[in-house]
Formats: structure tokens, sequence, C-alpha cells
């Protein structure tokens, strides 16, 4: 095993796990218009019935008219809304009119295994710990990469960013965190203000899914990137 030391966060890599492996533009499929939505309009700019999905697919966005909050992990597409007191209401089965305000899916070709990570503190500490996994494979500004986290949070605040807005404070969760990457292009892609991610989670236990705002994970949490 190899170990490189990335900020300060360290990455236990295996000796096979090099730059070259990786792919760091993978085509995505992007619906939105930023004018609408500024607006206030949230009607669909794409249904799912067009749309494709594999079971590599991973990607996020408001649902149509602001009633869904959408997180795609494995091809499966988790709509998530508020419910009454603390409830979560989710559905995983798509209906044939149901669509997105603004849509981001990457399908690598396969999933490659990075490195085991250590402990992440904050939002703060997994952007910048992406900052540095991009910067070691060498990426450059044109990079758009999927990525793939599994493993274990203390803690974590995630959202459901519907029109009836929820923010949910979770504890002692298996998660599993997608997002995009992206420098160069960060308004078509939606990432958030101030970094190069777009990341939300599942809590693979719960089924509960939204964007994420905060996370404390556990080290020893698998990143997967896409093969090339």
């Amino acid at each position: 095993m190899k170990k490189y030391l990335l900020g300060s966060i360290l990455i236990t890599l295996s000796i096979s796990s090099i730059a070259s492996d990786f792919a760091c533009k993978v085509p995505v499929q992007s619906f939105g218009n930023i004018k609408k939505m500024t607006a206030g309009d949230f009607s669909p700019n794409v249904l799912f019935k067009d749309v494709k999905l594999s079971n590599t697919s991973v990607g996020y966005g408001p649902g149509a008219d602001h009633q869904y909050e959408l997180t795609i992990v494995n091809g499966v597409v988790y709509m998530a809304r508020p419910g009454k007191d603390d409830e979560v209401m989710m559905r995983t089965i798509l209906k044939e009119a149901d669509g997105a305000a603004m849509l981001q899916i990457a399908t690598p070709k396969a999933w490659k295994l990075y490195g085991e990570m250590d402990d992440i503190d904050s939002f703060n500490g997994l952007a910048f710990e992406m900052d540095d996994v991009v910067e070691e494979i060498e990426c450059g500004e044109n990079v758009l990469m999927p990525f793939k986290i599994i493993g274990y949070a203390n803690s974590l605040t995630w959202s459901m960013d519907t029109e009836n807005p929820r923010v949910v404070n979770s504890k002692n969760q298996s998660v599993e965190v997608v997002g995009l990457y992206n420098v160069n292009n960060k308004q078509k892609y939606f990432m958030v203000k101030g970094y190069n991610i777009h990341p939300h989670v599942l809590l693979t236990n719960l089924g509960e899914a939204g964007h994420l705002r905060n996370i404390s994970l556990q080290a020893g949490a698998k990143l997967y990137l896409p093969q090339k």
C-alpha cells in the first residue's frame, strides 16, 4: 500500500490506483433553466422518461414544481419531500409524468476505488479533500467528475429544498454520498456557492436522501471515482 498526504487528510491507496486509472471528464446529462428558476418557475425542464439511467448513474436536482428533492444513487431516483412533523416522505418508483426543474446525471462506465479516507469533520473538509484528490490525479480545470463515497457518518445535516423546505440533522448513519466536481462551469452544474462540488446523500438504512449540507464522516470511508 502507498500513503499520500493530501492537504490535512490521509488517504491510503493501492499501488494500482494511479491517476491514469480515472476519468477526469464524464458526460453529464444536464437540464435546467437558471432564469426560470431564479424567477420562481420550477416547472419541469425534463421528464424522467426522456433520460437514460444505469446502475452506475448518480445525480441530483429539484423535482418538477419544487415538489421533491431528487437524489440519484446507482441508477435509483430517490424522491424526498417533507411530511407531517418530522416525517420524510420517500418514493423511488417513477411515474410517467415525473420530471425535474433541474437535473444533473453522470453515468460512468464503471466505478473504481480510489482509496480509504481519513475522518472528515465538516463540509469544508469534504470539499477540500475532493480538491486535493482532483489535483493528485491531475485533472486540470476542465474536470467534470462524479464521485461516490460509502461510509459511516457520526452526524450529518441534509435538506429537502422543496416548496416547503426542511433541514434534517441525523446521527450515526451509514451513508452514500454522491455528487459532481466541476471548476469551470459551476453555474451550469449548480456547484454549491464557493465550492467545486455539489453533493447529495443517501442514508442507506433509512432509505432517505437529500442535499448534503454538513457531515462528520468516520475514517475508513471508501472513495470511488469513474474508471477510465
